[in-house]
């Protein structure tokens, strides 16, 4: 079984030269990677010689969900896997992927993203145990998600970082494909993928207002469905603003206004996604 990762990359190289390590590690080692560089000075181009494991190169135009989607073309694994430029694999990682297809009926595969530093889960925290993924359940980030390859898998590129919504790409996809019939699977246990504890930074506020803007694309999108309309109440109405009085409540005023500012970005995502003329996928 053969896995292809497409790695889709923006201003960073030591970063991406870390995980080229990583894979050159893994104990499995059917798979290749496509790299999808959108610096213009093509920095990972030259880095890439450094390694001889199998590197499909290609270049696009900002956005990751558009450079994910030309490597998409040129994937010729069973598996598809989408790592962050920014992340790196435990040896053991794509081993336990093919693995788990191997034994197992299901079509998606997610698991956590953890600081290796502290174990802290950074993504993937909305369940916590293994389980099916169902249209109200997404669990998981893209940096974890592998999914057996065929035509359906394509992401929206208006969602995503260099896009109009910078995020719920991966969860736009999951859901996508739950509902036409695909069945998934969370399993932190033996699918976990080393990240930057980015998304524990509170102090973070343009980071709160990029991810409360995809999620409401997100939510607008899918509204006309039954699990878009709980998600609208739940997020909309619902868990960031009590997280925000909540936090605030307790006197943790940089929580209070992280949840505050996601608050605000999930109703400017509703408000500013136009379903009937942008949703084409």
């Amino acid at each position: 079984m053969k896995i292809s990762l497409i790695l889709c990359t923006k201003n960073r190289l030591k970063e991406v030269d870390i995980f080229l390590k990583s894979l050159s590690k893994q104990i499995y080692q059917n798979f290749e990677l496509i790299i999808v560089e959108q610096n213009e000075d093509k920095r990972v181009k030259k880095l890439i010689k450094n390694y001889d494991f199998d590197i499909i190169y290609l270049t696009s135009k900002i956005g990751l969900s558009l450079g994910r989607n030309k490597g998409l073309q040129y994937a010729r694994g069973d598996i598809v896997g989408f790592p962050d430029d920014d992340c790196f694999y435990p040896e053991e990682l794509l081993y336990n992927v093919a693995n788990f297809f191997n034994k197992n009926k299901y079509d998606i595969l997610t698991g956590k993203t953890i600081d290796k530093k502290t174990k802290k889960i950074v993504a993937g925290k909305n369940i916590i145990k293994p389980q099916e993924i169902k249209p109200l359940k997404i669990s998981g980030s893209s940096t974890t998600l592998f999914i057996k390859h065929n035509k359906d898998i394509n992401f929206d590129e208006k969602l995503g970082i260099g896009s109009t919504f910078y995020a719920e790409e991966e969860n736009d996809l999951i859901f996508r494909l739950l509902k036409k019939g695909y069945i998934g699977y969370y399993n932190p246990d033996i699918i976990y993928v080393y990240h930057p504890p980015s998304d524990l930074d509170y102090s973070n506020i343009k980071r709160a207002m990029e991810r409360g803007i995809g999620l409401g694309a997100f939510i607008k999108k899918n509204i006309n469905s039954l699990e878009g309309k709980i998600y609208f109440i739940k997020y909309n109405i619902i868990r960031p603003l009590f997280g925000s009085l909540f936090h605030l409540a307790k006197l943790n005023f940089i929580k209070s206004k992280f949840y505050f500012y996601k608050f605000l970005g999930i109703w400017k995502g509703f408000i500013k996604y136009n379903r009937i003329k942008d949703d084409t996928i």
